[in-house]
């Protein structure tokens, strides 16, 4: 029963978001794209603690769940570098906010990037931590075989993550499925296509969050609009660093202007 509540709950919920980040990400809605990724990953991470009996962590980061179930699970989830890079791009640029709370940048090839992170990340949910009773009757552990079967198929670089009749597996296998294009379109990692590289536009965008522009209206949006405690506070003192900077400019501008007429009136 908690198995199923994990698959359900967490994978396959985690399955929509992926394929509703890949959809944002081909509209070119950059800030729908960051924070359905982030969501999908974190899910994930979530359905591997639960699978384990490892209580899960708060929030929607994905890296402190990841560390948790290597300090209190059975196994380490393996993942590469760059999934890792690019997971804490998203968590170090608050894709978890979706009121344009914090600023955001998406560099070139970022889908590619995601839908690898979820390739490595996701043929860690299901159960791999079962008993099995054999012919001479003795109970066997599979963890240890069902890890060397989903490494391998990683070594081999294999399409899908080892899983069978998950809400991905489904919708490719359902030629007709109005979400099947969105999750096969350029993608490496998922679907039926034996290619081994796609043409994609090198996309670039970033975008600096209004509390960017503009810190000091934090109080004021405050008395209306509900903002993180750490985002108002970081805020706060952005507005005191850049009140500063200004100040300092001015201070400067005001003393050259005053060495330029002292100068003008000795030449003079």
């Amino acid at each position: 029963m908690i198995n199923d509540f994990a698959i359900r709950s967490f994978r396959e919920t985690a399955d929509k978001d992926y394929i509703a980040a890949r959809m944002a990400y081909r509209a070119n809605l950059i800030q729908p794209f960051l924070w359905s990724a982030l969501h999908c990953l974190e899910k994930y991470v979530k359905c591997v603690l639960l699978l384990n009996r490892v209580e899960a962590h708060r929030g929607h980061s994905v890296l402190p769940g990841i560390e948790k179930m290597k300090r209190q699970g059975k196994f380490a989830i393996d993942l590469s570098a760059n999934t890792i890079q690019f997971i804490k791009k998203l968590e170090d640029y608050g894709a978890e906010y979706r009121y344009y709370e914090v600023s955001y940048i998406i560099e070139p090839f970022d889908l590619v990037r995601f839908d690898h992170a979820v390739w490595e990340l996701r043929r860690y949910c299901q159960p791999l931590d079962c008993d099995i009773v054999d012919a001479s009757g003795k109970t066997v552990n599979l963890l240890s075989l069902e890890l060397d079967r989903v490494h391998l198929a990683k070594t081999k670089f294999e399409k899908g993550t080892c899983i069978t009749g998950g809400v991905l597996e489904k919708i490719i296998e359902k030629k007709d499925h109005p979400a099947r294009e969105a999750l096969i379109w350029n993608n490496l990692f998922f679907g039926p296509s034996r290619r081994k590289g796609v043409k994609m536009r090198p996309s670039w965008e970033s975008g600096n969050s209004p509390f960017f522009l503009n810190p000091e209206i934090i109080d004021e949006v405050l008395k209306y609009v509900y903002i993180p405690k750490a985002i108002a506070e970081g805020v706060r003192q952005f507005a005191i660093q850049k009140a500063a900077e200004k100040a300092k400019e001015e201070r400067d501008a005001k003393k050259s202007a005053t060495a330029a007429a002292r100068q003008s009136g000795k030449t003079s």
